[in-house]
């Protein structure tokens, strides 16, 4: 009975053992289609310079863009550059096959976890803001300032009269939701308008990630004489890339890849490049 047993069993783990072989094989040959083909396909966000720049300085098409070079030098293969709107795109995109990755600045989530894969991060940023300085309460006089007293958007939650603006539906704007409940908060379709909304005085306060407030300066240096950038961390948000859900062996290849680029400094001279520097903006 127990020898009777213990052959299905065996039997039982072996054919659970080849159909696991088999379905792995099939799923992770995305790396073998790109390397038989010779192109490496990735989507970029279209609206999110500098991580992508639609017509670009020469030697800067972007931060993203840039990381997907690396990767497909590295390959061997060409790049295809497909640039979609938002994060269901990369999804379908991404289940279809007619991508391999989206290096997108996505932020990771568990609700996105349902359509994509995630790598690691190769990025991590937070919810951050460019307040109107006029809303601020004054400096005591007569003190000595040691430190700036607003350098989070955390630390508006005791000043009144604050109107925010955001990008709806996104990670900033849950944030903000959660943690400014009682707070107008404005949102819209784009950045584009959110910020636009501020320069218009009809909000004091535009909340975006940090990489975005860092390129808006660089782009307009102008903004600090009327705006004060907040950027110490509230909450940490990964950038990641994306893969069609099931190809663990191509996952875990690209994984390799961000931890290399980073360890050797590379990830960080292209994100002081892209976010401490303008020479990616044309003048």
């Amino acid at each position: 009975m127990n020898r009777n047993f213990m052959k299905v069993t065996y039997f039982c783990v072996l054919a659970l053992s080849l159909s696991i072989s088999n379905s792995l094989n099939a799923e992770s040959s995305t790396l073998q289609k790109i390397l038989k083909t010779k192109t490496l396909t990735v989507s970029v966000n279209q609206f999110y310079d500098p991580f992508y720049i639609d017509d670009p300085v020469e030697g800067s098409p972007g931060l993203d863009v840039e990381i997907a070079q690396e990767y497909a030098k590295y390959l061997g293969v060409n790049l295809k550059i497909l640039p979609l709107r938002d994060f269901d795109e990369h999804a379908n995109r991404l289940d279809k096959g007619d991508t391999q990755i989206a290096i997108a600045g996505i932020s990771t989530s568990l609700e996105r976890f349902r359509k994509v894969y995630f790598t690691d991060p190769y990025l991590i940023t937070s919810p951050a803001g460019l307040i109107n300085r006029q809303i601020l309460p004054p400096e005591p006089e007569g003190q000595i300032i040691t430190s700036a007293p607003f350098r989070s958007l955390l630390d508006l939650q005791t000043v009144s009269g604050i109107l925010f603006s955001v990008r709806s539906n996104g990670p900033n704007h849950a944030w903000l939701k959660k943690n400014f409940p009682k707070f107008p908060i404005y949102s819209y379709l784009d950045d584009f308008r959110a910020v636009n909304e501020l320069r218009k005085n009809n909000v004091n306060v535009y909340v975006a990630d940090t990489f975005r407030i860092q390129a808006l300066l660089q782009k307009e240096p102008a903004l600090k004489t009327n705006y004060l950038p907040l950027l110490s961390s509230v909450q940490e948000e990964n950038l990641s890339m994306a893969v069609a859900q099931g190809d663990i062996e191509f996952l875990y290849h690209l994984n390799f890849f961000i931890k290399e680029i980073r360890r050797n400094g590379w990830l960080n001279k292209l994100s002081y490049k892209y976010f401490s520097t303008n020479q990616w903006i044309k003048k």
